[in-house]
């Protein structure tokens, strides 16, 4: 186990995982110490409660490089089963000022489990408006605060997850796992004239089901 979390993202950085200094300075400034309370830096997921489990970081590094150049000042994004909090910490760090993070999560537990472990150290992200957390079905997006530049799901979707697709903004990016057993890492992408959306698979991966709350507590 590596003793500390700036030992875990110099690995990730070593690995070619994190390649952009933003992405290593915002993984570097929330310490999976305030999110999880199991081999705290271990490159694996954990049990987080509620049938439910924050991603290994090198997970959260390939989501974040995915969508770095959509994170930035001023973005509006939203952050699909955001469980722990971590990842939508991170993108909040990225898109001040004058961005937004919605995170949305459909277990109230949850929603409130990632708002304590956020405030633990990124108290400001709330109190400047750069950060909510909301209970949602976040299969259905977030409509209000949309339409967004970036969109994370930390949940696999059966299939290709239009009701998403149609809330990014042209030049929008959208990553999300799809599949059902084998499952890839998708991008897709609205064009800048907003006509078109793009898509391409990129890692084979592992997720829990995108899914409603009911079936989340019988998995």
């Amino acid at each position: 186990m590596r003793r500390t979390h700036a030992d875990l993202i110099q690995s990730l950085v070593r690995q070619r995982i994190i390649k952009t200094e933003r992405i290593k300075s915002a993984m570097l400034a929330t310490d999976r110490l305030d999110f999880s309370t199991d081999r705290l830096y271990e490159d694996a997921p954990q049990p987080i409660g509620y049938n439910v489990t924050i991603s290994a970081p090198h997970m959260h590094a390939y989501a974040l490089e995915m969508l770095e150049d959509k994170l930035v000042p001023g973005a509006r994004v939203l952050d699909v089963g955001s469980g722990s909090g971590y990842l939508t910490a991170c993108m909040a760090r990225l898109v001040q000022p004058g961005g937004k993070v919605v995170g949305i999560e459909h277990m109230p537990e949850l929603v409130q489990l990632a708002i304590k472990n956020i405030s633990k150290n990124g108290r400001s992200l709330f109190d400047d408006g750069v950060l909510e957390i909301v209970t949602g079905d976040g299969r259905l997006g977030y409509p209000q605060d949309g339409p967004y530049d970036a969109i994370h799901v930390g949940a696999a979707a059966s299939s290709r997850p239009n009701e998403l697709i149609d809330q990014l903004k042209p030049g929008g990016r959208l990553v999300v796992p799809v599949g059902v057993g084998s499952q890839k890492l998708m991008i897709y992408e609205r064009s800048t004239d907003g006509h078109q959306v793009s898509e391409r698979d990129t890692l084979s991966v592992s997720y829990v089901p995108l899914t409603d709350k009911a079936k989340q507590w019988r998995h």
